[in-house]
């Protein structure tokens, strides 16, 4: 698993337990968003979540790569088929930790969460990001 990838995996997973209720569709999509990384096996998913240093700095992602972490912590909001707001709070608070700016905040939050509400690729959200 590269680096980066596994610091946005790891990333992901903590947000799994910040929720207080683990739902088994988020970590089924926890699951899948690590196969589509380059087709991360069960083992490296296992090493990465159970390695000792579970926080991990984001701070080496490219542009493309701080969206598509952020996209899919919205995938993992709506991976039990609701919203709440700690998730919400979540994914704000990651995108300023990201480095974008305060007053786009909600914006790209809501945005994302309704790209991920849709299902969209992480392709398709890129481009319509690029397009604007």
């Amino acid at each position: 698993m590269k680096e980066n990838d596994k610091k946005m995996f790891l990333g992901l997973y903590q947000m799994l337990l910040a929720d207080a209720e683990v739902h088994p569709k988020e970590l089924e999509l926890l699951y899948q968003i690590g196969k589509e990384k380059g087709g991360v096996t069960e083992e490296e998913i296992q090493r990465a979540i159970f390695s000792p240093n579970t926080f991990v700095s984001l701070d080496s992602l490219s542009d493309d790569e701080r969206i598509e972490y952020l996209y899919n912590l919205s995938r993992m909001a709506w991976a039990d088929g609701k919203i709440d707001d700690k998730e919400k709070e979540i994914l704000r608070e990651a995108s300023k930790r990201l480095g974008f700016a305060e007053e786009n905040v909600i914006e790209i939050s809501e945005f994302l969460l309704e790209q991920a509400k849709e299902n969209n690729s992480f392709e398709v959200v890129l481009e319509t990001i690029k397009s604007e």
